[in-house]
């Protein structure tokens, strides 16, 4: 009876947190073969529910294995059924396809196995074979996972997905086409600190520092600092690197925890992780290339990432080809809301106003905030926005936290 009940246990567990569905590993070269795409459940599926599907790109790792049913509880609670898919990029036995016998990464077949072409078709194979019967199906993503649902959207304006939550959407080529930089070092920092640009003409001439850590260590600190402290703690910084001060930079590398995600990038991890930047950067290339004098630490991060996928074994630079289309994106007739923030130093929010014309039925919500919604989540009202919108609409959400938006000062 004991190991019934076990094997019953087992099977229940099963059914929510160990699933997967066979897809190609290249959907434009079948012939590579298959691997198992695997899916969770946060909780038990009830098919009365609308489902919403997280959706997580090559460089976000939140949706993984025995971690959805956190997600449902912390984002969605039981209104829904929740399915996360575990991206490709969590695959052992793909990244050891693009590892050679000497532990080289081939960066050919890396592009190819990892580029968003690949995780848009994921998306739509999930769909399709997990929730296919499902009248109400929904997506939710933030930052790259965002970008990735338009690139969805763009590539498959005619999925069944009824509504679609995008925050901080991340899109470089509507940034490209408009010209815009979400890279703010520059105008929020260096244009009002005099001083500040010529202690960093002079560290990067001196190079005591190395250019690329003194632009790893701007762009972490965009995450380890309050919007309110961080022209005041970038000069703190910038003071440092002029003096030399080895034993506060290696402090700072400690606590933004440069070593352990230099570690992490150096690892297969990383592999999927570098493909996603070269896309990330690629559209938005000109701006560095064109700016040789100007100091943008967000950019030139994701440059040093992608390094690898950007060059080409014979030196040439590759093409990336993003599935991206704002043409084939007005198609969709779902409804859509973007959250986006101010004060977001990642996604430029004038890219989110575009989307929002550029989309059929969509509401903007333009709050006062940063990339990761601190003052939201501070008090759980990012969450209730979700629920809020996918149980109503956007409208109503609007109106319900018109005291978040951002009004001109």
């Amino acid at each position: 009876m004991r190991s019934l009940i076990l094997l019953l246990f087992w099977l229940k567990v099963g059914n929510i947190f160990a699933q997967s569905i066979e897809v190609p590993v290249d959907y434009s070269n079948p012939g590579l073969g298959k691997f198992d795409l695997e899916y969770e459940f946060g909780s038990e599926f009830d098919p009365a529910k609308p489902t919403v599907i997280v959706i997580a790109d090559a460089q976000q790792f939140y949706v993984s294995k025995g971690r959805v049913k956190k997600i449902q509880e912390e984002l969605f609670g039981d209104l829904f059924n929740v399915l996360g898919i575990i991206t490709r990029g969590n695959n052992q036995e793909l990244r050891n396809k693009v590892t050679t016998d000497d532990g080289e990464t081939d960066w050919d077949k890396a592009y190819s196995i990892f580029q968003s072409f690949q995780y848009v078709n994921d998306i739509h194979s999930a769909i399709n074979q997990v929730v296919k019967n499902q009248e109400d199906v929904y997506l939710y993503g933030q930052s790259g996972g965002a970008f990735l649902i338009t690139e969805y959207l763009s590539v498959f304006p005619d999925s069944q997905v009824k509504k679609v939550f995008i925050g901080a959407t991340v899109n470089p080529s509507v940034e490209a086409q408009l010209g815009l930089n979400h890279d703010n070092f520059q105008r929020e920092f260096l244009a009002e600190n005099q001083f500040a640009q010529m202690q960093l003409e002079q560290i990067i001439e001196e190079n005591y520092f190395s250019r690329e850590l003194v632009a790893q260590l701007f762009q972490r600190q965009n995450f380890f600092v309050e919007k309110s402290g961080l022209n005041a703690a970038r000069t703190e910084l910038m003071e440092k690197l002029y003096r030399k001060d080895t034993a506060s930079i290696n402090s700072y590398i400690k606590d933004y925890q440069i070593n352990a995600l230099n570690g992490f990038l150096a690892s297969d991890f990383g592999i999927p992780i570098r493909v996603r930047l070269a896309e990330f950067i690629y559209p938005i290339m000109e701006r560095l290339n064109s700016s040789e004098s100007k100091f943008y630490p967000d950019l030139e991060n994701s440059y040093h990432i992608a390094l690898p996928v950007l060059n080409k074994k014979d030196e040439t630079m590759r093409e990336i080809q993003i599935p991206f289309n704002q043409d084939k994106l007005r198609e969709f007739n779902g409804e859509v809301f973007i959250l986006s923030a101010r004060y977001d130093h990642v996604a430029d929010y004038r890219s989110s106003v575009y989307l929002s014309g550029v989309l059929k039925n969509c509401k903007l919500f333009l709050v006062d905030d940063d990339h990761t919604f601190k003052r939201l989540k501070s008090n759980d009202n990012y969450a209730k926005i979700i629920q809020d919108f996918f149980t109503q609409n956007g409208e109503i959400v609007v109106s319900r936290y018109d005291k978040y938006r951002w009004k001109e000062k």
